[in-house]
């Protein structure tokens, strides 16, 4: 009879948020010397080859000001270790976490959109001066 250690049987990683597994693994880095400059990083799901494999990776690094390859290694080590501890979670919490990216700051009032063809500009409303001569209030004078 072939005898299985039980942590081999189940999968028992801690289930997070992709907004908890992002901070998590943005504070274990920043406490790593010469990484406190450090920003963040983006996770994304992936599917899992096998219960044995993690179910998410690392989609995006935001360095900062630290040093690239410091920072780097000590990433991979200390996302090589998550992988084994943590799953993310499915479902609402990643949609959740999601959205988060897609408020604007506080204090940041939305302008007009950005227009497709003078990308770096924003699109202005056009002064027509037939509208004033009509009669209609004409903001730009």
């Amino acid at each position: 009879m072939v005898s299985f250690p039980v942590s081999k049987l189940f999968d028992d990683r801690i289930s997070l948020s992709r907004a908890s597994l992002e901070a998590a693994i943005t504070e274990a880095v920043k406490a790593s010397p010469d990484c406190e400059a450090f920003v963040g990083v983006f996770v994304m799901p992936v599917k899992q080859e096998s219960r044995f494999h993690a179910n998410w990776s690392i989609k995006g690094v935001k360095f900062g000001t630290t040093d690239r390859d410091r920072s780097s290694k000590v990433l991979a080590s200390i996302v090589e270790f998550m992988q084994r501890e943590f799953s993310l979670s499915e479902g609402g919490n990643v949609a959740a976490s999601a959205t988060q990216f897609a408020q604007s700051p506080k204090g940041v009032e939305d302008a007009a959109p950005w227009t497709g063809e003078n990308q770096g500009t924003r699109a202005r409303p056009e002064h027509d001066p037939e509208k004033q001569q009509r009669g209609s209030p004409d903001p730009i004078k």
